[in-house]
């Protein structure tokens, strides 16, 4: 075996007892000579690493922090979800700093070409921070926030910790600060239970968790039809949502075997003044249609069951909906002599043609859950058993994708029919300009971009 080559391992051993020595006394007070005693060896090996001491300064500080990052990322990878990476990564970079004395902080601190390689390393932990939380707001294990902002705040008290302040202010070293760090974010970030709030009225139940409203229609003894109470009931959920700042998606479910049976016939047929009574309901009904259909966010609805005239109507201004393998669809309103409400008659030309919104309501014609996907009237169809997961993954990765994107993308197929092809444009450019400038938005660019550079070989 041929022995090693020596003037390709020596430099880079040098290069190591240098960093040691820096990370134990700082580099300030050593000239050449001193360096050159202290590791027992001649200048020309010192030169070797770099022409200057300057130079061998950033080299040395350069590969403390190189060496140091490609240790954090093994224990990133090695890590769960992305809160337990994000965990990882802040508390790798505590232990990675836990050799730096307080004089290699501050001798970094003081020296130009040295603090720019810190500062490049702080924006870079900050970029990967910031990474971490997006991906953890979208899994759903961190609560929801602006991730660029938590970057930003996290690069801030790296400099501090660097510059040496917050030593000052609680007697921290660099090591210790960062754990401080570490747990802070992670406590702040966890994510928060679901929160369940009563809404005003009967036959309905709403909760908030993840960024997902879920929304129940809750008369299974009536079908989930809708009555006076249950319509208002519906109204002030959506309006609760759509007031929420934390909420991505809304979910629309219906208890028990019918998704929604449409207006209470029982109640119409039961009231003394029909007329007023229809025309109260109808009123209150789409109210709640409207405020659906105004929704920033999109929704998501599952359907077991039938779903029949304001029911039908419920899935219309839905933007996905599924369907269990028993799922019907059909107007109703032929059967009890009325006509549509809702929107359905606005919204069923629009998601079937007219043809078939035709055929609908005039012939009350019943849609299996197979016709309707075939129609257009469905997105996808499962296995009963499996409809309310199905229904609720749907939702969650929704409410973890890019916010407010989705809500505005949605914004713009719903009202596109309303406007002309050059007003439509109009819209959607100054949309896509204000979506750019979301953290957001900023925040997944840079993740792609970055992505990107790592296949063509680059790193960090």
């Amino acid at each position: 075996m041929p022995p090693p080559d020596r003037t390709r391992t020596r430099p880079e051993e040098t290069l190591a007892q240098l960093r040691e020595l820096f990370l134990a006394e700082g580099f300030a007070s050593f000239n050449i000579g001193d360096l050159a005693e202290r590791l027992r060896c001649s200048r020309t090996t010192l030169y070797a690493v770099a022409p200057s001491k300057e130079q061998i300064v950033v080299a040395a500080v350069r590969s403390f922090f190189k060496a140091a990052a490609e240790r954090i990322e093994a224990r990133v990878a090695a890590s769960g979800d992305p809160a337990g990476q994000l965990a990882a990564y802040l508390e790798a970079v505590a232990a990675e700093l836990q050799p730096a004395s307080a004089a290699f902080l501050a001798d970094v601190a003081a020296f130009g070409p040295a603090n720019e390689v810190y500062q490049e390393n702080t924006r870079y932990a900050a970029e990967r921070v910031q990474s971490l939380v997006t991906e953890g707001v979208r899994a759903g294990v961190l609560r929801s926030v602006d991730a660029s902002f938590v970057g930003a705040a996290v690069a801030e008290i790296m400099n501090s910790i660097q510059r040496g302040a917050i030593q000052s202010a609680t007697g921290f070293d660099a090591a210790r600060s960062y754990r401080h760090l570490a747990d802070l974010v992670l406590a702040g970030l966890a994510a928060a239970p679901a929160q369940e709030r009563t809404v005003t009225g009967t036959g309905l139940r709403y909760a908030v968790a993840d960024g997902v409203a879920t929304v129940v229609l809750d008369r299974p003894e009536s079908s989930n039809a809708l009555d006076l109470p249950m319509a208002r009931a519906l109204g002030d959920a959506v309006e609760a949502a759509a007031a929420d700042p934390g909420v991505r998606c809304l979910l629309l479910l219906g208890r028990g075997r019918t998704f929604c049976a449409g207006g209470d016939v029982t109640a119409m047929h039961a009231a003394a003044d029909r007329a007023g009574y229809v025309l109260e309901l109808a009123r209150t009904a789409h109210r709640a249609v409207l405020a659906l259909a105004g929704l920033e966010v999109p929704v998501v609805a599952a359907v077991q069951g039938a779903a029949a005239g304001a029911g039908l109507a419920l899935t219309l201004v839905a933007d996905v909906v599924l369907a269990g393998e028993s799922a019907t669809f059909l107007t109703a309103y032929a059967q009890v002599g009325l006509t549509p409400d809702c929107g359905t008659s606005w919204l069923l030309p629009q998601v079937v043609g007219l043809r078939r919104a035709l055929a609908l309501t005039l012939t009350d014609r019943r849609l299996t859950a197979a016709e309707a996907a075939d129609w257009g009237l469905v997105t996808d169809v499962h296995p009963d058993d499996e409809l309310a997961e199905a229904a609720r993954q749907a939702a969650a990765r929704i409410a973890a994708g890019p916010f407010p994107a989705l809500g505005r993308t949605r914004r713009l197929l719903r009202d596109a029919p309303a406007r002309s092809l050059a007003d439509q444009l109009g819209v959607e450019a100054a949309t896509i300009a204000e979506a750019a400038a979301s953290a957001a938005a900023g925040a997944r660019l840079d993740a792609f971009v970055n992505g990107k550079e790592k296949q063509r070989g680059g790193t960090r």
